[in-house]
């Protein structure tokens, strides 16, 4: 099993335990992959984001142009920016393959 997969793991057991609630768990997912990008997200999964973003336990950087929303680890900012551009570059090169 990967780091990822133990870590999912034990998020959902504390979850079953009663331990964590669906906001929480989503909170420690994102702290523990360091940087979560983001599509559509439903109100109460946003909202807890947003409220561990006031609190200061993630980071948070809006869509930005073809670079997407992020939620991250405080200490990660600079890889947040380096996945935000990587994928901004990822989609620019599948636009421009579709146009070629």
């Amino acid at each position: 099993m990967t780091t990822m997969q133990n870590i999912v793991e034990k998020i959902q057991d504390r979850m079953q335990r009663g331990e964590l609630t669906a906001a929480e768990a989503n909170i420690e997912l994102v702290l523990a992959e360091r940087v979560r990008i983001v599509c559509k997200l439903s109100r109460e999964v946003r909202k807890a984001l947003n409220n561990a973003v006031k609190e200061g336990r993630l980071g948070h950087m809006k869509k930005d142009g073809l670079k997407p929303e992020v939620y991250y680890h405080p200490t990660f900012d600079y890889l947040a920016r380096a996945t935000r551009n990587k994928a901004e570059k990822s989609s620019i090169k599948a636009i421009s393959s579709v146009l070629a």
